[in-house]
């Protein structure tokens, strides 16, 4: 209990740690003397799993099937020329092109968030599916310039303004 140590030889015998150790962050447990950060890891309740706001193993995995179900179906759909909303094949008379390879029938084309249909006021534009992840799998889907101003924090009119500017620099946009 009183044994003496010098300073530089105290060190915590937790396995993987071996952290300096002071007369504050000095702990016991079992005959052996560990850090305090160890003492409350070992003391704490535990939780296993995914922490809050995570995915487990196998939700992640349900979501990357659904997400390369869709790239599969989305290139498909681009090689046949179908619609990418109903599946079905497109003609020239009954169809339009929104982005190259993303054919829609124009009973079909509406915003994915608010359904609205495009007419001349509001025009539909192609955006990547997911907000937070634009460099990701190419996904796109139309939206209205009303939704996609609210998803991507930003005006549908501020890229048309920067592709009349530069056209030839806003290839990928």
């Amino acid at each position: 209990d009183r044994k003496p140590f010098h300073s530089k030889c105290l060190r915590c015998q937790m396995i993987g740690c071996g952290g300096d150790l002071t007369a504050r962050s000095l702990r016991r447990y079992e005959g052996y003397v560990i850090c305090e950060k160890c003492y409350d890891d070992l003391l704490h309740e535990k939780v296993y799993g995914p922490g809050e706001g995570q995915e487990s193993l196998d939700e992640r995995r349900r979501r990357e099937e659904e997400e390369r179900l869709a790239r599969e179906r989305a290139e498909k759909s681009r090689k046949e020329r179908r619609c990418m909303e109903c599946d079905k094949k497109t003609f020239p008379d009954d169809s339009e092109e929104l982005a190259p390879g993303f054919f829609y029938h124009r009973g079909c084309m509406k915003c994915r968030e608010c359904g609205r249909a495009p007419d001349e006021d509001t025009p539909l534009m192609m955006a990547p599916r997911e907000a937070e992840n634009v460099f990701g799998p190419e996904i796109l889907d139309p939206y209205c310039k009303y939704c996609y101003a609210k998803i991507y924090r930003t005006s549908a009119l501020a890229i048309q303004e920067i592709v009349t500017i530069a056209p030839d620099m806003c290839v990928g946009l």
